[in-house]
């Protein structure tokens, strides 16, 4: 059982023992799959080649990139307060 991840978007998917047969993000006409068509890889397999990387943008504002980039190159934005924090927009990888 893999969780597998679509390599264009990032998005996860739940635990399985097949990839899924397509991504409904990636089915969108305003995405696009990649030449080599829809492809997955495993939350496993991504941690032994990603990392991520921490850098403080601002006080009390950390972003989160991985690294090397994948999927669409997101990157999250840790916001610390006194009243609490926030991660904000998630990425594929949490290690």
């Amino acid at each position: 059982m893999h969780q597998y991840l679509c390599v264009t978007c990032g998005i996860r998917f739940p635990v399985s023992e097949t990839p899924p047969d397509k991504c409904p993000i990636c089915e969108d006409d305003r995405q696009y799959v990649g030449h080599a068509g829809q492809q997955w890889t495993t939350l496993d397999d991504l941690r032994q080649t990603h990392t991520n990387t921490l850098r403080k943008l601002a006080p009390g504002i950390t972003s989160v990139v991985t690294s090397p980039r994948f999927a669409i190159g997101q990157q999250a934005h840790l916001i610390q307060t006194p009243q609490g924090n926030v991660l904000w927009d998630c990425i594929a990888l949490i290690d």
